[in-house]
């Protein structure tokens, strides 16, 4: 497990320098906008990073403040609510930032390179690195305590408004045509105006990810700067964050875990009290009987996965925040310029929304269906218990995360490229890519999760984050690039002129293509599930208890 994991990081950290600084080495040659340009690519990387933590801080916080029983139980021994508290913030920032060191440290060594930064550039980015995480767990902190505390009905209407008018806003945005940019006169101020304007939220002032940028760019220069000032606003604001998490803001969490508590047991008395508490025996025994049926137990076990997801707030959250940023990049997608109309950016680009929609997926299937079987914990034997066998309940979690995940994305791939008005014989492809690429990733996620399970957790972060969630993470992304991989032969084939590659015709490409995809699809998904079902098998003797 170490070995496999400490091979993939070094193979990463290698492979993104390489990548990093051959891009952003391009970029800096750009005459005249290549320094500036690759400033502000930081400064946006380190918003949406923010950003990011934000919501990442904030979602898994919540499950482990307020769903974990592992807290609950915490609160009966003689701990102070202000240690179980400032320990739960410790344990919620760790997991949700230890993967933004590993994704930045190539891009920064990468930077470092390029810019001939010293030594004490890698020095200062290593320590910016700690208060830069802390902010926004403090700042997540406080969002979901005070939200949790203070939460109304009229929160509730506020955010089914706000989702009303997205709706409203994107279908406005889909049934107008795009406005293409007016030409820019030859001067390099409106060129820059342009490129950069829809940036400046990114290098705001008041915006902690602004300092961080500020900082390494600072320590890139060889010149002075004020690099170490900026780094000492941050380390200032990280201790006013922890100040607040020590002092302040444990003061509303037992307040707020009473009241969700109690919002949880009204929510089930009323939910009793119109079924009733009378039994009829008889329509019961029907129920059963009825239950035995094959096709309306599965159909039970989806009802039963769908309400578990829809009651965790932790889960449809993040569901909400991926799809929201999917869709916002699909909007944005058709602002393609003209310029971009030609073959072979045409190509490219639909290569390359086909991996966005792809890795968007894997993010999904690791997140959420690798810790299904996880979930169920110590309630297998009540599965176990089912009419039907309990290797087949894995396949009912596999089917429907496909049914479901599949369409979402495969809607989101089709209207991308219709925006992008590529031909249908193209969008036929990428269709057909993402449901493999879908069945694949969701055979990965169910058989991993099943393979390496922990029982023990109930916070579908802490699963993720270990051994299983880490392979399953590493498995789809080769997995991905596998396909894209093939995916490229007919695009080689269509922009040759000469070559080898000039004796293909598009249709034998295309076919060789989706063969090849199809047969990766069929062992990556067939022989992970059919270790996992294996393991099912193995657990048959939970009947007996």
């Amino acid at each position: 497990m170490t070995l496999t994991i400490m091979s993939f990081i070094i193979g990463y950290i290698t492979i993104g320098y390489l990548m990093f600084k051959g891009g952003l080495g391009y970029i800096e040659k750009f005459p005249g906008l290549g320094p500036i340009l690759s400033e502000r690519i930081y400064y946006l990387l380190f918003f949406f990073i923010f950003v990011m933590l934000v919501f990442s801080n904030a979602a898994i916080g919540y499950a482990a403040l307020y769903r974990s029983k592992e807290t609950r139980w915490l609160h009966s021994l003689p701990i102070s609510n202000q240690s179980i508290y400032f320990w739960k913030f410790i344990e919620t920032m760790t997991v949700s930032s230890w993967g933004f060191i590993i994704i930045s440290a190539p891009l920064l060594c990468a930077y470092g390179s390029i810019k001939s930064a010293p030594v004490s550039f890698y020095i200062g980015a290593s320590l910016a690195s700690f208060p830069f995480v802390i902010i926004p767990a403090s700042i997540a902190g406080l969002i979901v305590v005070l939200s949790v505390r203070y939460f109304k009905r009229w929160l509730s209407a506020f955010l089914i408004a706000g989702f009303i008018y997205g709706t409203i806003i994107i279908s406005i945005s889909l049934m107008t045509p795009a406005v293409e940019p007016p030409p820019l006169k030859n001067s390099i101020f409106n060129t820059v105006n342009h490129v950069l304007r829809h940036t400046e939220l990114s290098v705001n002032p008041f915006i902690p990810s602004t300092w961080m940028s500020n900082a390494l760019a600072g320590w890139a220069r060889p010149f002075d700067s004020n690099a170490l000032q900026y780094a000492m606003l941050l380390a200032s604001y990280a201790v006013i964050g922890l100040w607040a998490t020590l002092y302040v803001t444990w003061r509303f969490y037992h307040s707020g875990l009473s009241l969700s508590m109690r919002r949880n047991a009204h929510s089930s008395w009323k939910k009793r009290s119109k079924k009733g508490n009378s039994i009829n025996i008889k329509s019961h025994k029907n129920s059963v009987l009825r239950y035995l049926k094959p096709k309306v137990a599965y159909r039970a076990l989806a009802q039963k996965d769908l309400l578990t997801f829809r009651r965790d707030p932790s889960q449809w959250v993040q569901v909400t925040v991926v799809f929201s940023l999917l869709f916002l990049y699909v909007l944005n997608v058709r602002n393609m310029g003209i310029d971009y109309q030609t073959p072979f950016w045409i190509e490219v680009i639909s290569l390359l929304n086909l991996g966005v929609c792809s890795l968007a997926l894997s993010t999904l299937t690791t997140r959420f269906v690798f810790p299904q079987f996880s979930l169920e914990g110590k309630r297998l034997w009540i599965l176990s218990m089912c009419p039907i066998p309990i290797e087949k309940i894995l396949i009912q979690k596999f089917v429907t995360s496909c049914c479901i995940t599949g369409a979402i994305t495969a809607i989101l791939m089709f209207i991308s490229s219709t925006l992008l008005k590529m031909s249908s014989e193209l969008t036929m492809l990428y269709s057909i890519a993402i449901i493999l690429i879908c069945v694949g990733l969701n055979s990965i996620a169910i058989s991993l999760g099943t393979i390496f399970p922990n029982e023990r957790e109930t916070n579908p972060a802490k699963i993720v984050s270990g051994f299983g969630g880490t392979l399953c993470l590493i498995v789809s992304f080769l997995y991905i690039l596998s396909i894209i991989a093939f995916l490229t032969f007919p695009v080689a084939v269509k922009l040759s002129k000469t070559g080898i590659l000039s004796t293909y015709t598009e249709g034998i490409a295309t076919t060789v293509a989706l063969s090849f995809s199809l047969a990766l699809t069929l062992i990556i998904s067939f022989i992970p599930l059919k270790i996992a079902l294996k393991k099912t098998r193995d657990l048959r003797y939970l009947r007996n208890l």
